[in-house]
């Protein structure tokens, strides 16, 4: 189930060197933003999704839309927001798990955080990183259990 950490993978990316590594223990969601929640809501639904956890979300909305094994979270504003530049829709970033987000933070270009979040996920220490393609990845800790 979506937000469920198992195993620890080892990404290489290329050109990296041993301290690089990323130590990813799962992926939470799939961050796109989107103009209209509702509209978006109704698609998914529409499609045969669950969509669940609507809430005001700092200045904005969120929802947790679930397809099978995949949680895509639509954000009408992504946390981040003030320090990229980000078109009105569109992709936004892969929220990933790590054991030790300090760890995984080191050697990266960080656009934001590190800091606590709470919701329905539970506690999570998070943070954003540039990665290539103009999207960000998020890291998270799980502090607390949903």
């Amino acid at each position: 189930m979506p937000g469920d950490a198992p195993v620890a993978t080892v990404v290489h990316v290329a050109g990296s060197t041993e301290e690089d590594l990323l130590a990813v223990t799962g992926m939470a969601n799939l961050a796109i933003k989107v103009a209209d929640l509702d509209a978006a809501c109704a698609f998914y639904e529409r499609a045969g999704a669950t969509v669940r956890d609507r809430m005001v979300w700092g200045d904005a909305e969120r929802a947790d839309v679930f397809m099978g094994p995949v949680m895509i979270t639509l954000f009408t504003r992504a946390i981040y927001e003030d320090s990229v530049d980000l078109p009105a829709e569109g992709f936004l970033h892969p929220a990933l798990f790590t054991d030790d987000l300090d760890a995984e933070l080191e050697g990266h270009s960080v656009v934001w955080g590190p800091a606590v979040v709470e919701g329905p996920f539970g506690k999570r220490r998070i943070a954003f990183v540039e990665a290539p393609g103009g999207i960000r990845l998020e890291f998270m800790e799980q502090l607390e259990p949903g």
